[in-house]
């Protein structure tokens, strides 16, 4: 073996193995319970849109901190621009941004339309996550 080692060229090795390893990781074998945890986690989905005044107070009052939140972490944040980007299935049209929806199993399971202030936003949102566990499992309460 250690003959055969000595035979290859240094150049050929410093190749061959990083290419092996990435074989290795695109052929693993996948967790299909994590598989099905991410597709039934919840996300709050933001549509905006360039120039939205309301958009930018969110993301200046409530972006800087949601995902640091234990709403946030319920719910991951994902933006969605409603002109550029993706339309998701089973979701009702956008036509106010900021609209935020709350995606489950690749469904619309609930919305809030515009942005008022902090206070109503995270009320609204509260409201929302509860029925689906959120304060239930120990999550901390939102201070302030």
């Amino acid at each position: 073996m250690n003959s055969l080692l000595r035979r290859i060229d240094p150049f050929v090795m410093f190749g061959l193995v990083p290419a092996l390893a990435m074989i290795a990781v695109i052929f693993a074998p996948v967790d299909s319970s994590a598989k099905k945890a991410r597709a039934h986690k919840l996300e709050l989905i933001m549509f905006e849109q360039e120039g939205c005044h309301y958009c930018q107070a969110w993301d200046d009052d409530i972006g800087v901190v949601y995902d640091k939140t234990p709403e946030g972490k319920f719910a991951p944040l994902r933006k969605i621009d409603i002109h550029t980007d993706e339309k998701l299935p089973n979701v009702r049209p956008v036509v106010f941004t900021p609209t935020f929806v709350l995606y489950k199993k690749g469904r619309e399971v609930g919305r809030i339309t515009g942005f008022i202030s902090e206070d109503f936003f995270w009320s609204m949102l509260e409201t929302m996550l509860k029925k689906h566990g959120f304060g239930n499992r120990g999550q901390e309460k939102k201070s302030g």
